[in-house]
């Protein structure tokens, strides 16, 4: 009879063994049933209200009171929502990344689990997908469909996943996951007029959010820390922390508090009349109509929560488009989403400074640095393939006022119902104390 000379050999290959089986059951894909179970409670509902207007979008839970969004989602609004159900929450922008139009929400109540992230590089063409959202305010929405393209830039460099899965208004900012339940990407919009075509967001972007945050000229990131209480966007205690204080510019003490501009479309001869009312300054910042508008003393945005001055506003590189009143800081290039009317679209500009000119504001003559604009836009529709637009423009500054006093700006592009045309000047009309 043969007996086993080490018989703790034999149950230590057993317990490997059952680990493998175990490893790989846990590794085995999901069914549709199960990724939903496992997956709906970390999508929520995010909707915000606007000066003028309320809308809604999507959000994935990252961390403990942390959602991801589209940054578009979360624009010009004065108010921000996270719900779940019965539960809903307030909720703060922590860091913003509107290159990439992601932003991240801090909502302390939000207690959720946390998704894993996974790696869309591993992914290959006709990959199956899911998508957990919000279309259309109807809440926690499973959609499927597949990884139908990879989209670069002129660059080579990755712009978003092209997928099948059917995304409407109220998706962006929503979950996508691999059969694994993996969040592979933030999905954030789609062509209108074309069936099963959409985009997503790389999730693995969302580790890289608040370091390029923290580079991003004029980009609000508050204290990570919990606050004791929600507040809102516009709370005068929320506004002096997210930034260091700023030195006091010397021409800025006895600054006027009603800058007054006259915004004319050449292309209908309408004239509107723009207003930004400064509210207080404190803390190195210049808060504006209601706390809509923070600037810093040089006139930096800080934040815009309501574009009230057309192109001006709507197409504004993070931070504005003048920098500060030295000239080696108007020339840059780059690529950024701007918001326009609630609609994101694609902006790639490169700037120059052209010297200084003496300009007339409302009869008294200003020395201004005129810093020139060119480039290419893609708009209309929201369609990534509608033709470019070449854009132009022009910002003369005041470093005297620390302001733009003069803007024009000009585009055309797209092609039928998602053709395009720009042509407006701002001018500064009248400077007032109240």
């Amino acid at each position: 009879m043969k007996t086993d000379r080490n018989p703790g050999l034999g149950s230590a290959l057993v317990a490997a063994l059952l680990c493998v089986s175990t490893a790989r059951a846990q590794e085995q894909p999901l069914s549709a049933e199960e990724l939903y179970e496992r997956i709906s409670p970390s999508v929520w509902m995010v909707e915000v209200r606007r000066t003028d207007s309320a809308a809604m979008g999507s959000a994935v839970v990252t961390a403990p009171g942390t959602l991801i969004t589209n940054c578009h989602v979360v624009a010009k609004t004065t108010q921000i929502v996270v719900s779940h159900g019965s539960q809903v929450h307030a909720a703060t922008v922590r860091h913003r990344d509107p290159t990439r139009d992601l932003c991240e929400l801090r909502a302390p109540g939000v207690v959720a689990p946390a998704v894993n992230i996974g790696d869309w590089s591993r992914l290959r063409i006709g990959a199956k997908l899911y998508a957990i959202g919000n279309p259309r305010g109807l809440e926690l929405t499973l959609s499927d469909g597949l990884l139908s393209g990879i989209r670069r830039d002129s660059r080579g460099a990755l712009e978003a996943l092209q997928i099948s899965v059917p995304i409407s208004p109220g998706s962006s900012g929503g979950g996508l996951f691999d059969t694994y339940g993996r969040l592979v990407g933030i999905t954030t919009g789609g062509f209108p007029d074309a069936q099963n075509i959409g985009f997503a967001l790389p999730a693995t972007w969302i580790a890289e959010l608040p370091r390029r945050a923290g580079m991003a000229p004029g980009t609000i990131t508050p204290d990570p820390g919990p606050s004791p209480a929600p507040q809102s966007p516009e709370d005068p205690a929320r506004i002096a922390s997210i930034r260091p204080p700023h030195p006091q510019h010397p021409e800025s003490k006895a600054a006027p508090a009603v800058f007054e501009y006259q915004l004319r479309d050449r292309l209908t001869g309408l004239v509107r009349r723009v207003v930004y009312r400064v509210d207080r300054r404190e803390a190195g910042l210049v808060v504006i109509n209601g706390g809509t508008r923070v600037e810093d003393v040089e006139g930096r945005v800080v934040t815009l929560t309501a574009a009230i001055a057309g192109e001006f506003e709507e197409a504004m590189p993070p931070g504005g488009w003048v920098l500060g009143g030295k000239a080696p800081d108007q020339n840059w290039s780059g690529t950024y989403m701007a918001v326009g009317d609630g609609r994101p679209f694609g902006m790639e500009l490169r700037s120059a400074w052209q010297g200084e000119e003496m300009v007339q504001v409302a009869g008294r003559a200003l020395r201004a640095m005129k810093v020139q604009f060119k480039g290419f836009t893609t708009r209309g529709g929201g369609a990534r393939t509608n033709p470019p637009g070449s854009y132009s423009a022009v910002a003369w500054y005041s470093p005297e006022l620390g302001r733009v006093v003069r803007f024009e700006a000009r585009t055309r592009g797209g092609l039928g119902h998602t053709a395009f045309v720009v042509d407006e000047v701002l001018e500064l009309t009248g400077v007032r104390s109240e």
